[in-house]
Protein backbone atom coordinates (compact mmCIF):
# COMPACT_ATOMS: atom_id res chain seq x y z
CA UNK A 1 0.00 0.00 0.00
CA UNK A 2 1.50 3.58 -0.88
CA UNK A 3 0.36 6.34 1.68
CA UNK A 4 0.83 9.48 1.11
CA UNK A 5 3.42 13.01 2.32
CA UNK A 6 2.69 13.83 5.36
CA UNK A 7 3.42 16.28 7.78
CA UNK A 8 2.77 14.13 10.79
CA UNK A 9 5.19 12.33 12.93
CA UNK A 10 5.73 8.52 12.74
CA UNK A 11 3.92 6.98 15.57
CA UNK A 12 0.90 9.48 14.60
CA UNK A 13 1.13 7.83 10.65
CA UNK A 14 0.81 4.55 12.47
CA UNK A 15 -1.98 5.72 15.06
CA UNK A 16 -3.86 6.87 12.09
CA UNK A 17 -3.34 3.78 9.60
CA UNK A 18 -4.50 1.44 12.36
CA UNK A 19 -8.11 3.36 12.55
CA UNK A 20 -8.57 2.02 9.22
CA UNK A 21 -11.00 -1.34 9.29
CA UNK A 22 -7.99 -3.94 8.34
CA UNK A 23 -5.29 -2.37 8.91
CA UNK A 24 -5.21 -2.80 12.88
CA UNK A 25 -2.53 -5.39 12.66
CA UNK A 26 -0.85 -4.58 9.18
CA UNK A 27 2.88 -4.57 8.72
CA UNK A 28 4.36 -1.27 7.53
CA UNK A 29 7.39 -1.48 6.39
CA UNK A 30 7.70 2.43 5.63
CA UNK A 31 6.29 5.90 6.47
CA UNK A 32 5.46 8.82 4.35
CA UNK A 33 7.68 11.99 4.93
CA UNK A 34 7.57 15.43 2.78
CA UNK A 35 9.87 15.43 0.05
CA UNK A 36 12.22 17.39 -1.86
CA UNK A 37 11.23 17.94 -5.20
CA UNK A 38 14.23 18.73 -7.76
CA UNK A 39 13.94 21.66 -10.18
CA UNK A 40 15.76 24.46 -12.05
CA UNK A 41 16.58 27.75 -11.42
CA UNK A 42 14.05 29.44 -13.74
CA UNK A 43 15.04 32.95 -13.10
CA UNK A 44 18.25 32.22 -15.03
CA UNK A 45 16.42 29.91 -17.75
CA UNK A 46 12.84 30.44 -18.21
CA UNK A 47 10.93 33.51 -19.64
CA UNK A 48 7.55 33.92 -18.05
CA UNK A 49 6.11 31.64 -21.33
CA UNK A 50 8.48 29.22 -20.14
CA UNK A 51 10.11 28.66 -22.95
CA UNK A 52 13.74 28.79 -22.62
CA UNK A 53 15.58 32.54 -22.83
CA UNK A 54 18.82 30.95 -25.20
CA UNK A 55 16.65 28.40 -26.70
CA UNK A 56 13.97 29.10 -28.52
CA UNK A 57 11.44 26.43 -28.88
CA UNK A 58 12.38 24.91 -25.83
CA UNK A 59 10.31 24.86 -23.30
CA UNK A 60 9.80 23.36 -19.64
CA UNK A 61 6.42 22.83 -17.44
CA UNK A 62 5.28 21.42 -14.28
CA UNK A 63 7.48 21.19 -10.89
CA UNK A 64 10.78 21.36 -12.83
CA UNK A 65 10.46 25.16 -12.94
CA UNK A 66 9.93 25.44 -9.89
CA UNK A 67 6.23 25.50 -9.35
CA UNK A 68 4.77 23.53 -6.14
CA UNK A 69 0.89 21.46 -5.90
CA UNK A 70 -0.74 19.68 -8.67
CA UNK A 71 -2.85 22.40 -9.86
CA UNK A 72 0.07 24.75 -10.37
CA UNK A 73 1.88 22.28 -12.16
CA UNK A 74 -1.25 21.86 -14.52
CA UNK A 75 -1.39 25.49 -15.24
CA UNK A 76 2.07 25.70 -15.63
CA UNK A 77 1.72 22.97 -18.44
CA UNK A 78 -1.15 24.22 -20.02
CA UNK A 79 0.82 27.66 -20.43
CA UNK A 80 4.12 25.83 -21.93
CA UNK A 81 1.77 24.16 -24.18
CA UNK A 82 -0.58 27.15 -25.54
CA UNK A 83 3.39 28.31 -26.35
CA UNK A 84 4.65 25.27 -27.70
CA UNK A 85 1.98 24.91 -29.95
CA UNK A 86 1.91 29.14 -31.06
CA UNK A 87 6.15 28.69 -31.46
CA UNK A 88 5.05 25.68 -33.54
CA UNK A 89 3.01 28.07 -35.67
CA UNK A 90 5.53 30.62 -35.55
CA UNK A 91 3.21 32.80 -33.68
CA UNK A 92 4.04 35.28 -30.97
CA UNK A 93 3.94 33.29 -27.45
CA UNK A 94 1.11 34.00 -24.78
CA UNK A 95 2.57 36.17 -21.31
CA UNK A 96 -0.86 36.06 -19.30
CA UNK A 97 -0.74 39.26 -16.92
CA UNK A 98 0.78 39.03 -13.48
CA UNK A 99 -2.63 40.38 -11.99
CA UNK A 100 -3.80 36.36 -13.09
CA UNK A 101 -2.83 33.38 -10.88
CA UNK A 102 -1.46 31.65 -14.29
CA UNK A 103 -0.13 34.98 -15.12
CA UNK A 104 1.66 35.94 -11.69
CA UNK A 105 3.46 32.54 -11.06
CA UNK A 106 4.36 32.51 -14.16
CA UNK A 107 6.06 35.53 -13.40
CA UNK A 108 7.44 34.21 -10.32
CA UNK A 109 9.46 31.46 -12.13
CA UNK A 110 10.64 33.49 -14.26
CA UNK A 111 11.66 36.60 -11.93
CA UNK A 112 12.28 34.75 -8.77
CA UNK A 113 10.34 36.85 -6.56
CA UNK A 114 12.90 38.59 -4.50
CA UNK A 115 15.31 37.23 -3.36
CA UNK A 116 16.42 33.12 -3.46
CA UNK A 117 14.66 31.52 -5.94
CA UNK A 118 12.28 28.31 -3.95
CA UNK A 119 10.14 26.37 -5.41
CA UNK A 120 6.58 28.14 -4.84
CA UNK A 121 2.46 27.73 -4.56
CA UNK A 122 0.19 30.23 -5.55
CA UNK A 123 -1.24 32.75 -3.20
CA UNK A 124 -2.91 35.67 -3.29
CA UNK A 125 0.67 37.56 -2.62
CA UNK A 126 2.34 36.57 -5.65
CA UNK A 127 -0.87 38.55 -7.66
CA UNK A 128 -0.16 41.93 -8.45
CA UNK A 129 -1.93 43.87 -5.98
CA UNK A 130 -4.80 46.43 -6.57
CA UNK A 131 -4.49 49.50 -7.27
CA UNK A 132 -7.27 50.30 -4.25
CA UNK A 133 -6.82 49.57 -0.76
CA UNK A 134 -9.06 47.28 0.70
CA UNK A 135 -8.41 46.31 4.71
CA UNK A 136 -10.54 42.87 4.94
CA UNK A 137 -9.35 39.94 3.15
CA UNK A 138 -11.95 38.04 1.90
CA UNK A 139 -13.59 41.12 -0.44
CA UNK A 140 -9.67 42.11 -1.35
CA UNK A 141 -9.52 38.61 -2.76
CA UNK A 142 -12.56 38.44 -4.16
CA UNK A 143 -11.94 41.84 -6.05
CA UNK A 144 -8.58 40.30 -7.48
CA UNK A 145 -9.89 37.11 -8.46
CA UNK A 146 -12.98 39.26 -10.56
CA UNK A 147 -9.99 41.59 -12.19
CA UNK A 148 -8.05 38.45 -13.16
CA UNK A 149 -11.31 36.61 -14.58
CA UNK A 150 -11.97 40.05 -16.54
CA UNK A 151 -8.36 39.97 -17.68
CA UNK A 152 -8.48 36.20 -18.77
CA UNK A 153 -11.55 37.04 -21.06
CA UNK A 154 -9.11 39.52 -23.24
CA UNK A 155 -6.18 36.92 -23.99
CA UNK A 156 -6.37 35.01 -26.98
CA UNK A 157 -4.79 31.46 -26.25
CA UNK A 158 -6.01 30.12 -29.32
Amino acid sequence: MVGFQTHLLRGEQERVFRMIPGLEQAEFSRYGMIHRNTYIHSPKILSATMEAKERPGLFFAGQLTGVEGYVESAANGLLAGINAARAGENRERVVFPAETAIGALAHYVATGGSGKFEPMNITFGLIAPLTERIRKKKEKNAKIAERSLTLLKTIDVG
